[in-house]
């Protein structure tokens, strides 16, 4: 077949030129994308409840939530908690769940449940969390001078939020710091107790005089109109005007007992940007959307809009396209110095300057053909199948210089051009096809590894089956045709050896002459050296994925503190103003946030502010100082320090605790008393340093009335009176609305008292015309401290403790088992100490039927059982490398390292693997001690070269910095470490390996 393809190098050169031509056509609609199209098996459920306590929305609304959907399938965990008024579930499925059949079963649960929720109980609200939820840039508004919050909000909301709606690839535009319009309506209490009326009197009046009492049809002779009455409210004044009756039959105006006036609405919370007061706008991008482009038209539409609005400031921040922008450039040049470097070791090495030349044109065309496999299998461009085909670039050289190494021996002994070519191609297809099949066999059980660690093996096999496939295709049928038509007027053989390669050539006999004479006490050596080596393992921390260098963070805080929303927007301001020095920008998120796509839940006590540095190390500097300060300052917040989520973060879980402790009572329906759990939890808090305890460990001051049901009965007061008057006194309470052109304007009842004291003692019950008594005749109340939530899952309430330290996790484990036993609680665990085990123990299994492939694949192509047990056992001391280098460098041994081991395998065998063909082809011609020493010296080139272009190929993550180097540094670490010591094997032990297997009367009948 080759000697038929090579003599018609005109179709093959075109065949080749269609493949390129398609696979640039392939590249150019290739989505560009951080990380692969992982959809994140998350599902949210909010629930809100007015005038609700968090047991209530416990017993009546989550519990039976949570049973019921424990038959969704593929259903991982669930989660609840409940506040006050409002609470959430978060659902986790198994990763490679359909999560939109999953989003219709609980949907349809939610459906079931609808009879068994409390009466007036709006639908639950389900959302589907996918990587389109996180943001890819956001836009602050701010107002110059006397511009109005509501006017910067009317704009934000009816003109910028509608014009960014319309770029393309835009699938949500959300919003958060808007301030709308109200009517107050403000009741006099003097006023009130003198015409012995209440506010519900004031409320009914507004209700009455503000309806749509609809449409009368009137025929008149041949034709018929529709009269349409119209009673409704447009503003303030008409509000005032509006008349009642009093109970002794008096006819009052409104703003007669009350004061009305336009104004804002009672903000639950607030948005600011660098201290003042803003509005911001969150762009979300469609799942295959281009963001290049998209960010392109972004950036477009705020310049537009920055000059038809001078009033106004428009700065973009957070912008998620110059991570990618980063990622995928620093890819492109560590790609592309990678193969330069891998180009000059062809120089030093190799002496005839033509070859070199062949393999710079063969390893972009193998490379720009790679991508036509990426369109088949649906892979996007990201930083994991770009690394992918980093690591396939030293391979695709690897086997272009054993192919030109075999070549030219053939025309050593004196063969033509092409029989040279013919011969040399046709004898190293078995080796190189097989050290293929058993690099991919590598990669192979990696996808099924599952979760995160699946779907990112994923990507990198079809990027490695991808360059590989090109690559053999490439060297096979195109390099040998290339190496004739260059060589085809040249009648003396091409200079391949250079002064350099003579002496490494020269000093690697010195070196196999020394430890050959001295066999039997080299080859245990290096066997145990192997084996031992592996210990180094125990020597590296344990982390689910490396970290990565960040220098923007999130400061989330809750104060712990019953305060209002205004107080937190002081507070917010005083730590941004007071670390002004310390930051670029900032952004505050203060109370309740108005966005859609909001999951985390919200409190008016809790706020998130972003902080932008200038480096890591200012960064580290400011969260120091700022858990100082706040500890300091404010010793009852519970703060927490994490870098600011990205889509990095959003798809890996990286904000998911080390080790968390969960503590319930022994039947879970019921949590622990605080008198129980609270002191406890300060024990601990004294004995292990950054314990932070869970959201239903904490405690916040609540309100308790206490009716007096006997002087109601005396008295004859409906208790439900009592119950209205509560709820109009506290809050502002919406009574009805101004509707007008699409805009809804509330018309509330508003209490001016500042505090609730005031409130409850300025407060009187009218019962009719004669009868007006205090309020607090009928109801007392007291102040108590009680859970601020309650925490659930499907073992029912718990309450949590935290740590981050991997140091301390098996003694918190044993602290909480201890007390468990001696409280008769139950305790359970999660977190990423667990994942990691349990991550690491899958890998271990890989690595296992890895290995067991490697073996099966080998036995095959020797035909024999003995031969593959040659490369098996050079695999520990290509172990001890990648460990070793490891530890040299700091790293852990976390996912990226661990895979980066199980790709090591499947390179380091190919030297073996052409050592020991070079050894059983030579071994049918000389005694078994010749044909390795002669096979030693033959392999020396392709071995020495091709590690070396595998190493330097890797060599700029080493280098580089920012997320990608971050991601993709343990991973090279491993691959290198293993390579440097696998040269040696391949060099040295595997010859000492082969003579201890097979010796002579062995290796006769394994060839036979």
């Amino acid at each position: 077949m080759f000697r038929f393809l090579f003599q018609r190098p005109i179709a093959v050169g075109m065949t080749f030129a269609v493949l390129l031509a398609l696979s640039g056509i392939v590249l150019w609609y290739l989505p560009v994308s951080l990380l692969p199209a992982i959809d994140v098996p998350r599902i949210v459920i909010k629930v809100q409840m007015p005038n609700t306590s968090p047991a209530e929305l416990e017993q009546s609304v989550f519990r039976p939530m949570r049973e019921a959907m424990l038959t969704v399938g593929n259903l991982r965990e669930i989660n609840s908690r409940a506040n006050s008024e409002s609470g959430q579930a978060e659902l986790v499925f198994e990763y490679g769940t359909n999560m939109e059949i999953a989003y219709i079963e609980v949907n349809e649960k939610i459906d079931q449940l609808t009879n068994r929720m409390p009466r007036g109980m709006t639908r639950p609200q389900v959302i589907r969390i996918n990587t389109s939820d996180v943001p890819v840039a956001r836009l602050q508004i701010v107002g110059k001078g006397d511009v109005s919050m509501v006017a910067l909000s009317n704009l934000a909301e009816f003109v910028i939020k509608k014009r960014l709606e319309g770029l393309e690839g835009v699938s949500l535009v959300d919003i958060n710091g808007l301030q709308r319009p109200a009517v107050f309506v403000m009741p006099l209490q003097e006023k009130l107790q003198a015409l012995q009326i209440d506010e519900e009197t004031i409320a009914e009046a507004l209700r009455r005089n503000n309806q749509d009492i609809g449409a009368v049809s009137v025929r008149d002779g041949q034709y018929r109109y529709f009269m349409q009455l119209v009673s409704r409210l447009e503003n303030a004044a008409q509000v005032e005007r509006i008349a009642f009756n009093t109970p002794r039959g008096q006819v009052v105006r409104v703003k007669e007992v009350a004061v009305v006036k336009d104004s804002i609405q009672r903000p639950q919370g607030f948005h600011f940007f660098n201290d003042k007061e803003a509005i911001v706008i969150t762009l979300h991008k469609q799942a295959k959307a281009q963001m290049p482009e998209l960010m392109k038209q972004f950036h477009a539409a705020v310049a537009d809009l920055k000059r038809n609005y001078p009033d106004v400031d428009f700065h973009i921040t957070q912008d998620q396209s110059i991570l990618l922008d980063v990622s995928i450039g620093n890819l492109r040049n560590d790609l592309i110095f990678g193969g330069l470097f891998a180009f000059l070791v062809l120089f030093l090495f190799i002496g005839n300057y033509r070859i070199p030349f062949l393999i710079g044109v063969i390893l972009p065309t193998s490379f720009l053909m790679s991508f036509l496999v990426f369109g088949v299998f649906g892979i996007s461009v990201n930083i994991i199948s770009l690394a992918g085909l980093a690591l396939g670039l030293g391979m695709t050289i690897d086997n272009a210089i054993i192919i030109f190494d075999h070549i030219g021996k053939k025309r050593l002994q004196g063969k033509n051009l092409l029989d040279s070519c013919v011969e040399g191609t046709t004898e190293m297809v078995p080796p190189l096809l097989s050290s293929a099949l058993t690099t991919q066999a590598v990669f192979i059980p990696l996808v099924f590894l599952g979760g995160i660690s699946g779907a990112l093996a994923y990507d990198q096999a079809v990027a490695v089956g991808a360059i590989l496939l090109t690559s053999l295709l490439v060297s096979f049928f195109l390099l040998p045709m290339l190496y004739m038509l260059l060589f085809r007027n040249s009648n003396t053989l091409p200079k391949e050896d250079n002064r350099l390669f003579t002496a490494s050539l020269k000093l690697y006999k010195a070196g196999f002459h020394f430890v050959w004479k001295r066999r039997k006490v080299a080859f245990p050596f290096l066997l145990v050296l192997g084996i031992a080596g592996m210990g180094l393992a125990l020597l590296l921390r344990v982390e689910g994925l490396p970290a990565i260098e960040r220098r923007d963070l999130s400061l989330l805080i809750n104060w712990n503190e019953a305060i209002d929303v205004a107080e937190n927007a002081r507070r917010t301001n005083q730590i941004t103003q007071y670390f002004a020095k310390q930051r670029i920008i900032s952004e505050s998120d203060v109370g309740i946030r108005q966005f859609l796509l909001q999951t985390s839940p919200a409190t008016l006590q809790d706020t998130e502010i972003y902080f932008l540095t200038a480096s890591e190390s200012e960064k580290n500097k400011l969260v120091s100082a700022l858990q100082s300060w706040l500890f300091t300052n404010y010793p009852n917040a519970r703060v927490v320090v994490q870098d600011a989520p990205n889509t990095f973060d959003f798809v890996f879980s990286a904000q998911e605790v080390y080790l968390e402790a969960k503590l319930r009572n022994s039947n879970g329906l019921r949590p622990i008393p605080p008198a129980e759990l609270l002191p406890e939890v300060e024990k601990m808090h004294q004995k292990f340093a950054g314990l932070s305890p869970g959201e239903g460990t904490l405690q916040e001051t609540q309100v308790r009335l206490l009716p007096n049901y006997d002087l109601m009965n005396s008295y004859q007061v409906n208790p439900l009176q009592v119950v209205a008057k509560v709820q109009n006194m506290l809050g502002d309470r919406p009574v009805t609305e101004i509707r007008r052109f699409g805009q809804i304007l509330p018309i509330q009842l508003y209490e001016s008292a500042p505090t609730f004291q005031q409130k409850m003692s300025s407060a009187f019950l009218s019962l009719d015309s004669v009868r007006n008594y205090p309020l607090l005749r009928f109801i007392d109340y007291n102040f108590l401290t009680d859970y601020r939530s309650l925490t659930a899952d499907k073992a029912g309430i718990y309450h949590s403790v935290a740590i981050d330290e991997p140091a301390q996790a098996t003694a918190l484990i044993d602290y909480t088992e201890n007390l468990a036993r001696k409280q008769q609680w139950k305790v359970d665990f999660s977190g990423q100490h667990l994942e990691n085990r349990e991550n690491l123990l899958k890998l271990i299994f890989i690595l296992c039927i890895s290995v067991g492939l490697l073996y099966f694949i080998l036995a095959i192509e020797f035909e024999s059982f003995k031969m593959p047990l040659i490369v098996v056992f050079t695999l520990p001391l290509g172990f001890t490398g990648s460990l070793l280098m490891l530890w040299l460098f700091g790293e852990s041994m976390n996912i990226m390292a661990a895979m980066g081991l199980v790709v090591m395998l499947g390179i380091i065998d190919n030297d073996s693997i052409l050592k020991i063909d070079a050894i059983n082809r030579l071994r049918k011609e000389m005694p078994l001690d010749q044909a390795i020493a002669q096979a030693g010296e033959l392999t020396f080139k392709p071995i020495l070269m091709t590690s070396l272009t595998n190493v330097l190929a890797l060599v700029p993550f080493l280098l580089d910095s920012g997320l990608s180097a971050d991601l993709q540094r343990p991973f090279a670490l491993a691959i290198i470490g293993g390579l440097s010591i696998g040269t040696v094997t391949a060099l040295y032990f595997v010859p000492l390996m082969y003579k201890f297997l097979m010796p002579e009367q062995g290796v006769e009948d394994a060839l036979r």
